[in-house]
């Protein structure tokens, strides 16, 4: 089969799945027909015949036709039913549910697993720099169905050449992923810094946030990014969103909005607040109240309007509101108690960089992965060794200690976002 045909296929299935879903349904409102129909015919075929012998024979044939006859007419007059309406058409929700329902079900245990994983291409290949995806590409992912893949500056030679490799990506995958990168239009940022294609302008209110995530958006899609890590949350005059807490939160929410209106996903981070966890433990003593009051106001506003479509979990450990030093991704409290229950959020979870030496000094790369889908994580971002954390992951599940519905919970959220603007490219 050619390397660019599998996901083509896997959209096919779908289709086929959909269609007969269909047609059962079809078969079913018929079978309901005749068997109503059959029932009728019986009921008159049983007063029929006690006429018949009741009445005499031959001598009384007359009467129980006419009897029965009579009987016919107020039937239907009295039982024709009303015209039924038409069935209900499914909603694109309803539609998006079924495509997703439809593509876990038949995904196996390993492919299930390898979807919650983001890693480079290099984690995924073993190349040293990944500049175009070739056959090493499409053997690494027919064995790892990755959820997704980071790209960085150095994977960035030119507009043509990273068009190229993402396409060509996309296509060896099994099923739709995640192509990433972190994106806001600085000399910093991963297209930016690589190849100067994108002309946002500066961020200095509202409007000109907004401009700056439509330019990156249109410019990130033409060379088939889907999914910016961005806004990077951060109250501060080094960031170009602004230390002022209410303007900063109205600059992110409008860059977001400029973001997704070209048709590309972005993920906020690093939720609850920023520290330094790349180089040791960042502790942060802020209070619950702290982070009500101040840090959690622009995830919130974003999760109010539906905005992001990930957020991003970091490292930073907050003994005044977890009672220990367990870094934000691997805490239940953070993801599961704050960001799910208390910000109400629903959409897709990220861990920080499981790489950070703020988790690498306390947990091994099987344990972080597990501790960070147990603490409430969908996807897991650059462990420190993918294939370990992999494999250890897949075992917990098959050994129980993580439930497959609790994998398909968080693969659930991963493809609403995945497959919410294909839904009418598959069902027609």
């Amino acid at each position: 089969m050619g390397k660019f045909e599998d996901q083509d296929l896997d959209e096919k299935r779908l289709q086929r799945r959909l269609r007969r879903k269909r047609s059962q349904l079809i078969a079913y409102i018929v079978l309901a027909v005749l068997l109503i129909a059959v029932v009728s015919g019986a009921a008159f075929g049983v007063h029929f015949l006690r006429g018949f012998l009741k009445g005499g024979g031959v001598a009384k044939v007359d009467a129980a036709q006419e009897a029965s006859s009579e009987a016919s007419s107020e039937e239907i007059v009295i039982e024709t039913p009303e015209e039924e309406e038409p069935p209900q058409e499914m909603t694109d929700e309803d539609l998006l549910t079924q495509i997703v329902d439809t593509c876990i079900s038949e995904m196996p245990l390993e492919d299930k697993v390898a979807g919650l994983f983001i890693v480079t291409p290099e984690q995924l290949t073993g190349v040293e720099t990944a500049v175009k995806a070739g056959s090493g590409t499409q053997d690494a992912l027919a064995k790892y169905a990755v959820g997704g893949i980071t790209y960085k500056t150095k994977n960035i030679k030119s507009e043509d050449q990273v068009t190229d490799m993402l396409a060509a990506t996309a296509s060896m995958s099994k099923y739709p992923i995640f192509t990433i990168v972190a994106e806001e239009g600085t000399v910093k940022s991963g297209l930016s810094a690589a190849i100067d294609v994108i002309d946002a302008p500066e961020i200095t209110d509202v409007e000109t946030a907004k401009q700056a995530g439509q330019q990156i958006s249109n410019e990130l899609y033409k060379c088939g990014f889907n999914l910016d890590l961005a806004p990077y949350v951060e109250l501060s005059e080094e960031n170009h969103f602004g230390a002022d807490l209410d303007e900063a939160t109205n600059r992110m929410t409008a860059f977001m909005m400029g973001l997704t209106e070209y048709g590309v996903n972005c993920c906020m981070y690093s939720f609850p607040a920023a520290g330094d966890t790349a180089s040791g433990e960042a502790v942060l003593e802020y209070t619950k109240e702290d982070l009500q009051t101040t840090y959690y106001v622009p995830f919130k506003n974003a999760i109010d309007g539906d905005n992001a479509s990930a957020i991003m979990v970091g490292n930073v450990s907050l003994p005044n509101v977890v009672n220990d030093n367990t870094p934000a991704s691997c805490s239940s409290v953070m993801i599961t108690d704050e960001l799910r229950n208390n910000l109400g959020y629903n959409g897709i979870v990220i861990s920080g960089p499981l790489n950070d030496k703020a988790v690498t000094a306390k947990y091994a790369p099987d344990q972080a992965a597990i501790s960070a889908i147990k603490a409430g994580a969908d996807m897991l971002y650059l462990c420190d060794d993918f294939e370990a954390a992999y494999n250890g992951l897949l075992e917990a599940v098959r050994t129980g200690e993580i439930s497959e519905e609790r994998i398909n919970e968080s693969l659930d959220r991963i493809y609403r976002v995945k497959y919410a603007d294909r839904v009418d490219e598959i069902t027609q």
